[in-house]
């Protein structure tokens, strides 16, 4: 009788196993679609140990032996990184393919060209009082055009310090989450390898490293760190990092990354610029629309520079001297948006200094404003030709940061295959390994109805 009891006891734990198995499959199909998800495998070994009997050994089933994910670890060491730089390329590209403002041919370059186009026909009748009122007008217009163009650049800049501030929020909640997440599986791990949680787990790392770029680093511990590219911690354990910006001087008052770090000390500024979106908005912010800001100021600087001096040289009608053609700043940082026409030349078009004599028809300070059109600037080339730089420039930087991004996103995609080679769920093997454990459920429950028999059998029998 105990070799029956004990078939029914096989019967029992292979019908348990067997009942994992199936639940494991159905999860996973019910999971075919969730992003994130890994396939879960349900292993199941033989009962052990096996009963001996006379010189052999009986088996005792099958049981659980646990459930395990489907992923392959050196390939999920590579995606995170692969995510950043495929994030913070693409989000350079975007935000600089974005700005309208470097459209230097269609603000500043008319507005330059018109100008100098004014001071010709000044030089032809420099008594013109109508000409020298469009004189004054277009260097008003060219003024505006600098401080336009300026103000644009700094305006997209603004928007992205903007964009910089509202993703905050989210990268630390999502750093939060991370670090209560180390501690939930810690805890589930006495029990069972937590897969749901690993999942949920992987998924905000992700995230992360599209946001910051921040590497994965797990522990011994099952801990799920996370580091900036210098070994910069973002979540230690339980405990993790938190980003906030300040103003910073230094840059115009843009914004400047701070991080308090998971040990709790006091936020210092970022030492090293994260990877992610955040990567990209600061590479395009600080990189190619500072640059052409930097670039702009400078030729406002330079070129009012130039025609100030002619100008201070000169006389008007009044005969006065001295007076400088724009106001501007005393160095090139902030000139563009600065740049200004003397308002006493506004208000008196007849006190623009014509001449370098005050004689009649004297129009020798015209003709050296008219010479700073093709004067090299300190930057080596002349005005019309820094604006093409500058958009040039621009372009160069998009284009690089695009082909960037094309790079990035074939690797991101060739490893986001595999990834989904390796850990993705088939709904074809899966509904294959349903039926194999449809089969082996019913086989198991054919055993238990046999081994019922044979026990009622054998009670039925009479001493």
């Amino acid at each position: 009788m105990s070799g029956l009891l004990s078939l029914l006891q096989q019967g029992a734990s292979s019908l348990q196993a067997q009942s994992a198995y199936s639940s494991t499959v159905a999860h996973n199909l019910s999971n075919s679609n969730t992003v994130g998800y890994s396939r879960q495998r349900a292993e199941i070994a033989a009962n052990s140990p096996a009963d001996r009997f006379g010189n052999s050994f009986i088996g005792n089933g099958a049981v659980l032996q646990s459930i395990s994910q489907a992923r392959d670890r050196f390939l999920e060491a590579q995606i995170p990184g692969a995510i950043g730089r495929e994030m913070a390329s693409g989000t350079e590209a975007q935000t600089l393919q974005s700005v309208s403002a470097l459209d230097l041919d269609n603000s500043v370059a008319p507005s330059l060209s018109a100008f100098f186009s004014s001071l010709r026909s000044l030089a032809q009748n420099p008594g013109s009082a109508n000409y020298r009122e469009a004189a004054v007008g277009s260097a008003v217009q060219l003024g505006l055009s600098f401080n336009r163009s300026s103000q644009a650049i700094e305006g997209a800049r603004s928007g992205i310090d903007q964009k910089i501030e509202g993703r905050l929020p989210e990268i630390n909640e999502a750093l939060r989450q991370i670090a209560n997440l180390n501690s939930q599986i810690r805890q589930a791990r006495a029990s069972g390898a937590p897969n749901d949680l690993l999942d949920a787990r992987t998924r905000l790392g992700d995230r992360l490293a599209e946001w910051t770029g921040a590497t994965q680093v797990p522990n011994a511990d099952g801990d799920l760190n996370l580091t900036l590219s210098n070994g910069t911690a973002l979540v230690a354990a339980e405990k993790a990092a938190q980003f906030s910006v300040l103003p910073d001087a230094s840059n115009g008052g843009h914004l400047e990354l701070y991080l308090k770090k998971p040990d709790g000390t006091v936020a210092q500024p970022l030492s090293i610029k994260p990877g992610g979106e955040l990567g990209g908005l600061l590479a395009a912010r600080d990189g190619a629309l500072r640059t052409s800001k930097n670039q702009l100021d400078q030729l406002a600087f330079d070129l009012s520079g130039q025609l100030n001096a002619a100008a201070q040289a000169g006389f008007g009608l009044d005969g006065g001297s001295g007076r400088p053609l724009f106001i501007t700043t005393a160095t090139a940082n902030g000139a563009a948006s600065s740049m200004v026409v003397n308002p006493v030349l506004t208000a008196d078009s007849s006190l623009f200094p014509a001449g370098s004599t005050t004689a009649p028809g004297d129009s020798g300070a015209v003709q050296a404003m008219i010479n700073a059109e093709s004067a090299v600037l300190s930057n080596g080339t002349t005005a019309s030709g820094s604006l093409a730089r500058i958009t040039a420039q621009y372009g160069t930087t998009t284009a690089r940061a695009q082909s960037m991004h094309d790079g990035d996103t074939a690797m991101l995609n060739h490893l986001d295959q595999m990834r989904q080679s390796a850990s993705g769920v088939s709904v074809d093997e899966e509904l294959v390994n349903m039926q194999k454990a449809q089969r082996a459920y019913e086989a198991v429950t054919r055993v238990i109805k046999t081994a019922d028999e044979m026990l009622t059998t054998l009670m039925s029998i009479k001493p």
